[in-house]
């Protein structure tokens, strides 16, 4: 499989270090690495099992799930209504997307398919407050207790500093359920500055047609109003039913202990499980050759 290290100083856009591993043996001991900030192993050739601790079915999402068409479409309804918004909003410019990978990929994918007026590079940053660094690699919070994955936003943030020039505008991309995942992730980019070196537009997929989400979203608009935040889009859905369902996203981690080190969740056979098949089957209806390039051997 190919595994992409990403380092706190970076070298490339997406990835520092890209290697081809071919066994738990060899992935654990690649990422085992303080200089590591995150890692992503894409499910190519070569394919291997590992090892995951938690991979019961907890989450209601999860349980006795069955795909629903018309959830589905509203789903891709929605990602195409955004698509368009952004089209005519800022037609022609050239736009980092920082998508976070386990909740804000395949929203990104299924808006992707849609643009036609705006140039966009992607990145997926890993970071989500289920998992911890090693506490051996002495790396703090503010608290100055052991960071999870959560705090990890602000090392990728920092990371592609190098980057935030070339491009005209960051879209920065995620769910919403009740916002404030949003909101603290956009605090953190207004306190490292990013919203001065660049234009930052925020873009949202809310659950429930935005219902959960009604209170939280109106400090977007203050943020607009102060200048931080150039626009807020979004659009609602019946159901984020990726949201918290692993097996439909196709990737999670192998224990909460090794940091945020995203894997691919495959089945007995190393293939992707079926409900994420069916939901890609649905959503994804347009070639997404960047991407199936890793992972079209796990379908």
């Amino acid at each position: 499989m190919e595994l992409w290290l990403r380092h706190y100083k970076a070298k490339n856009f997406e990835w520092d270090e890209r290697i081809i591993v071919t066994s738990g043996k060899q992935w654990r001991e690649a990422i085992d690495n303080p200089r590591l900030i995150s890692s992503i192993l894409w499910p190519c050739e070569s394919r291997f099992p590992i090892a995951i601790e938690h991979k019961a079915r907890h989450h209601p999402h999860e349980q006795n799930y069955t795909n629903d068409s018309e959830r589905n479409q509203s789903y891709l309804n929605a990602c195409r209504r955004i698509a368009g918004k952004l089209d005519i909003e800022l037609a022609g410019a050239s736009c980092l997307v920082y998508a976070p990978l386990r909740g804000a990929l395949p929203i990104w994918r299924a808006i992707r398919q849609f643009l036609k007026a705006v140039k966009t590079r992607a990145y997926f940053p890993v970071t989500s407050s289920f998992v911890s660094f090693p506490k051996k690699f002495g790396i703090l919070d503010k608290r100055g207790k052991i960071a999870s994955g959560r705090y990890n936003n602000v090392f990728e943030l920092q990371r592609l500093m190098p980057f935030y020039e070339t491009f005209d505008i960051l879209i920065y991309v995620d769910e919403i359920v009740s916002g404030s995942m949003m909101r603290a992730h956009l605090m953190e980019m207004f306190r490292l500055k990013i919203n001065e070196r660049i234009p930052v537009v925020a873009v949202g997929l809310a659950d429930a047609f935005g219902k959960k989400s009604e209170s939280k979203r109106r400090v977007f608009d203050e943020y607009i109003r102060l200048g931080q935040l150039k626009k807020f889009i979004w659009e609602g859905c019946q159901s984020l039913i990726t949201q918290d369902q692993k097996f439909l996203l196709g990737a999670h981690y192998a224990d909460y202990e090794s940091g945020p080190r995203v894997v691919p969740l495959l089945d007995n056979n190393l293939r992707f499980y079926k409900e994420k098949k069916e939901f890609d089957k649905e959503v994804y209806f347009r070639k997404d050759i960047a991407f199936d390039r890793f992972c079209a051997a796990a379908r």
